[in-house]
């Protein structure tokens, strides 16, 4: 009669749905799968002349660009930011996805990441980058810039300017140009983007762009940039992506002159106002 219960039990016991408990063990080997399924993805991008600034409104910006070192297309990038406190503590992640929609083997896109919690921005002392994408086809390469120039204006806004060829069989739609700003160090100082005109660009047909960045706090440090073109179906012929080496000596010179004059008249007048805070380029290590 007890060999017939035990057999009972063992039935009923294996009629009841088991849910799987995370044992120590098990737990750090799935930890350590995701790792390293983390690494193989990141393995497919370089993360390189990195920046950052906070600007007047409290946001950090963290500019940077991405290389495709894989031998794969990839599409959907999604860059990770994670912001650290001097003790180490994680403050906050922000993602943000590439410039470029589909980034091609051994291509290269600029990216920003916003930090937008003003109450703890003041509180990072270190930050972390990874991308993340998927595979996908390579796109095609038909886009031609034909021309471009660059000026700096007096209220700081940073313009540039040219056209752009569709050299592909078919329309390119959702035309964008996106240029990478770049400062003495060759780090990336800002990024620009605008639609060109018009958006959808018939096939062997040109589009003209005029593209203004507007970050004053960081236009002035612009030594060099480059262009590329991005739309639907296609992308820019990487020989036509190259950095620009700009000449803006006399312009900045110039501005250098009238700011500073402008500066000692608003001190002259203002001299029972406090100074206000301010940070600027807090390019972080």
């Amino acid at each position: 009669m007890l060999q017939i219960n035990w057999i009972v039990c063992i039935i009923l016991l294996s009629s009841i749905p088991i849910i799987p408990i995370r044992d120590g063990n098990v737990f750090a080997q799935q930890v350590q799968s995701e790792h390293q399924q983390g690494q193989t993805q990141q393995q497919h991008f370089a993360i390189q002349k990195t920046s950052s600034f906070v600007d007047e409104t409290n946001l950090m910006h963290v500019y940077g660009e991405l290389k495709n070192i894989s031998n794969k297309a990839m599409k959907n990038v999604v860059v990770t930011a994670l912001f650290y406190d001097s003790n180490g503590k994680l403050l906050n992640e922000f993602r943000r996805s590439s410039e470029i929609r589909t980034v091609n083997p051994g291509e290269i896109s600029p990216f920003e990441v916003l930090y937008i919690d003003t109450k703890t921005v003041n509180a990072i002392e270190n930050y972390t980058l990874s991308a993340a994408g998927q595979e996908t086809e390579m796109k095609a390469r038909a886009l031609r810039i034909t021309s471009n120039s660059s000026k700096l204006d007096l209220t700081g806004v940073y313009y540039v300017k040219g056209r752009v060829v569709n050299e592909g069989s078919e329309d390119a739609t959702n035309s964008m140009i996106i240029a990478t700003l770049y400062d003495k160090d060759g780090k990336v100082a800002v990024v620009g983007r605008a639609q060109t005109e018009p958006v959808n660009i018939s096939s062997h047909s040109e589009a003209a762009f005029d593209l203004p960045v507007t970050e004053a706090l960081q236009t002035y440090k612009v030594k060099s940039y480059s262009l590329l073109a991005d739309s639907d179906q296609y992308v820019v012929i990487p020989e036509f992506s190259q950095a620009i080496v700009i000449e803006l000596l006399f312009l900045t010179f110039t501005v250098a002159v009238i700011l500073n004059k402008a500066t000692k008249l608003a001190i002259a007048k203002s001299s029972h106002v406090s100074s206000s805070r301010f940070r600027c380029d807090a390019d972080l290590k």
